[in-house]
């Protein structure tokens, strides 16, 4: 077993059964619970069709270290979030890997809080003692229970929108075969909107695509669909449903930095003056809307453990990715594609005019969208690029940015694979042009491929 294959910083993921195994997750369940040491640990699992065995081996290894287990059973990430801010379990688990192919799974843990296990924090304790494979013997053995959260977690993403105030807006929602359709299937009845489902089914073949909205390809049955029903809108959720994906009523992507615009702008016109947090990654649009309605901008690192750490030191009201995570204080610090689309309606509704029209006031950059480039030394390519934009501004929240008064882009390393990801924006699509081509040409001549 190549332990140092599967563990990653923000979780443990692979291909079953080579890279892992339901070997792997019984030994994975006792690090878990010897990590821990005591109290209960609640685990859910996704509809990927090896996930059934592996939950198996995963709680029978936490309850023969002596620890109790609670199954959430057939979940999604978010929901899980919710379970863990809700009950107070010494630890969470979820048995998926998001929005992977078929033949990939993973394992996901939050400790009591909505802690989120990371390369930094957690991960390289069970792993060690994971790759030792030597236990003690407990004294008793752990007992499995059973427990159904799902109406707490609607009546709980229903505190967040005032019902009286939704317009009957047509919207198709996308759950990609994935966890998403759960909570839309329960809302569709307690809501005054025309949902129309699109592969609300779990099913974890996903025989139409795969649940991984950031590629084109995954949204054009849904763009099929808007177009059809002539809807108002859409959604695109990914496999775990811990991540949403916005299209308007012409079936045009509305970024993800976009939506935390709009999402900041609506939460702090609700709530008050409060501190937003956005991504690395997000587009000046946001913070200059945060700041216009009165709210305190912090840019942080990607990705979904730094983001719930700092939201809490924070207290933030609300953050967002340009990846589609958007986390909420009221949510317990964590993510939710349901709570953001509910808001989304909500706000939406009140506006009273189309998608395409709100988006308007909010598309004023240009971007070029994330491009990725395989690197043989990632590090050594970001070090080579600061040297050749000396003359601007620059920061290391994630990676490298690199500011000047027209334009910026951000250039991280991949935590999973050996390449670069590049982000740039300017003010005009000239600029973008232009400073793409020189951007592109030397990352090139470094060495770097460009993903097509």
């Amino acid at each position: 077993m190549n332990w140092d294959l599967i563990f990653h910083q923000y979780d443990i993921r692979g291909i079953y059964p080579t890279q892992l195994n339901e070997d792997t997750y019984y030994i994975l369940g006792r690090a878990l619970a010897t990590y821990l040491k005591a109290g209960d640990i609640a685990v859910g699992y996704d509809t990927r069709l090896s996930s059934p065995t592996l939950f198996k081996a995963f709680t029978s290894g936490i309850a023969d270290q002596g620890l109790d287990v609670v199954s959430l059973g057939l979940t999604s990430t978010e929901i899980n979030y919710f379970a863990s801010g809700k009950y107070g379990f010494t630890a969470n688990a979820i048995i998926s890997a998001s929005h992977n192919p078929a033949e990939y799974n993973g394992l996901k843990i939050v400790t009591k809080g909505v802690i989120p296990l990371n390369g930094d924090f957690g991960l390289p304790e069970i792993k060690k003692l994971a790759k030792a494979n030597k236990f003690t013997s407990p004294v008793r053995k752990g007992q499995i229970s059973n427990l159904n959260v799902t109406d707490d977690w609607i009546n709980h993403v229903l505190k967040f929108i005032d019902i009286s105030k939704l317009r009957k807006l047509k919207v198709v929602i996308d759950a990609g075969n994935g966890m998403g359709g759960l909570s839309w299937e329960k809302l569709k009845k307690k809501l005054p909107l025309d949902i129309i489902p699109l592969y609300f089914k779990p099913d974890g073949h996903f025989p139409h695509h795969l649940p991984d909205p950031l590629k084109p390809e995954n949204v054009i049955d849904l763009q099929h669909e808007i177009k059809k029903h002539k809807a108002d809108l859409g959604f695109a959720i990914d496999g775990d449903a811990d991540r949403i994906f916005v299209l308007d009523e012409h079936g045009i992507s509305v970024s993800g930095t976009i939506a935390t615009a709009m999402l900041s702008q609506y939460l702090l016109q609700e709530s008050g003056p409060s501190t937003i947090l956005y991504n690395a990654v997000c587009g000046k649009i946001v913070p200059e809307t945060v700041k216009l309605f009165k709210g305190i901008p912090i840019r942080v690192r990607v990705g979904h453990s730094y983001i719930k750490e700092q939201m809490k030191k924070e207290n933030a009201l609300f953050a967002g990715e340009h990846s589609g995570h958007f986390y909420f204080r009221e949510n317990f610090f964590a993510d939710s594609s349901t709570v953001a689309g509910l808001l989304l309606l909500e706000y939406i509704s009140k506006q009273n005019k189309p998608l395409s029209e709100i988006t308007k006031n909010f598309d004023k950059y240009f971007s070029s969208g994330e491009i990725n480039y395989n690197v043989s030394d990632g590090q050594k390519v970001i070090e080579a690029i600061e040297k050749q934009f000396q003359d601007s501004n620059t920061d290391f929240i994630d990676g490298l940015s690199v500011w000047y008064p027209k334009w910026w882009f951000s250039l991280r390393t991949s935590n999973t694979e050996p390449m670069v990801r590049l982000n740039l924006e300017a003010d005009t699509q000239e600029i973008l042009d232009e400073k793409l081509s020189l951007v592109d040409n030397e990352l090139r001549q470094m060495g770097a491929h460009r993903n097509e």
